[in-house]
């Protein structure tokens, strides 16, 4: 058996990138900046994974490259480690596919739908565009998942809208205006297209190679999906959409990096995971550990930068 294949599917693997993944916390300020924060919700968003990865039977084999994969790429992207929006944003897209992927042909499913934008809802106030993705959502629930009808796409827009009901309360009470103004104003703000030297290099290298990983992932897919079930393909035709979409509003809104590229790490990682889990030839066996010296150096590379 070839390594990438004893490694993606040992049972050590998952223990071992989480005692890895701790390692680099610690490197990486977890004590000396108090990043406690930051590292719970990494914590939750992980474990999450493994719950998208287990209720939705992503990888047909047992199988820990899903969740371990995200672990990597987080812990590649230092800067992310550093902002809490990040890592709290990290939470509500994971839940969100959660919620979605649950009402899969599910024409009458108005609560999982709900509580599906609720989490889009509350990712909106830690970054407002994150709207523009919503219909994103709609389009892979009508043709992928099949569960987008009146009632639901009513039942989304109450749990996207939900979470500033009660903000909104909060502005009422106080009689400050201002600072909505300003959130929503930043909904029809556009910087330059394409304008990629707002982007700090060590988050423009990581962009580029989770791309990288991503079209790998992308490309393996559409050779190899139909050894899935069709369920499991409607749920990667939905990650595979966000991904490219995610993209695209990268190439056009670099100075959002922040937002995509969390995004981008939690759409990628079943994909990339499917490829290496997957496959088993002399050149996927070489490009496994291409992709972990890459991911080790850009991790050593970031932790020096914050040393």
């Amino acid at each position: 058996m070839l390594l990438q294949n004893r490694i993606s599917r040992s049972r050590m693997l998952l223990p071992t990138i989480v005692i890895y993944a701790i390692a680099v916390w610690l490197v990486c300020g977890l004590v000396s900046d108090g990043l406690w924060l930051q590292f719970s919700c990494f914590a939750i968003s992980s474990f999450l994974m493994v719950e998208l990865n287990n209720g939705n039977a992503l990888i047909r084999i047992y199988s820990r490259m899903v969740s371990c994969s995200f672990i990597v790429m987080v812990c590649m992207s230092t800067f992310l480690m550093q902002s809490a929006s990040a890592m709290l944003l990290s939470i509500c897209v994971v839940m969100s596919f959660i919620l979605t992927f649950i009402t899969y042909q599910d024409k009458s499913s108005m609560g999982h739908t709900f509580y599906s934008f609720l989490s889009m809802g509350l990712a909106t106030l830690i970054d407002v565009n994150i709207f523009f993705f919503a219909p994103v959502m709609w389009i892979g629930m009508f043709f992928y998942l099949q569960s987008l009808t009146p009632r639901t796409f009513v039942a989304s827009l109450l749990g996207l809208l939900c979470p500033y009901w009660f903000v909104s309360i909060y502005f009422i009470y106080t009689n400050d205006l201002t600072l909505a103004a300003d959130h929503f104003s930043q909904l029809v703000e556009f910087g330059k297209v394409a304008d990629f030297p707002v982007v700090p290099i060590g988050a423009l290298v990581a962009i580029c190679f989770v791309t990288i990983l991503s079209l790998t992932g992308i490309i393996h897919y559409l050779r190899k999906r139909i050894n899935d079930k069709t369920r499991t393909r409607m749920f990667y035709n939905t990650f595979i959409l966000i991904n490219i979409v995610t993209i695209v509003f990268f190439i056009l809104q670099p100075q959002h990096y922040v937002t995509l590229l969390t995004i981008m790490i939690v759409t990628t990682s079943p994909l990339i995971a499917h490829f290496i889990a997957l496959t088993h030839t002399r050149i996927t066996n070489i490009a496994f550990k291409v992709i972990v010296i890459v991911a080790l150096t850009f991790t050593i590379i970031n932790i020096l930068k914050l040393i």
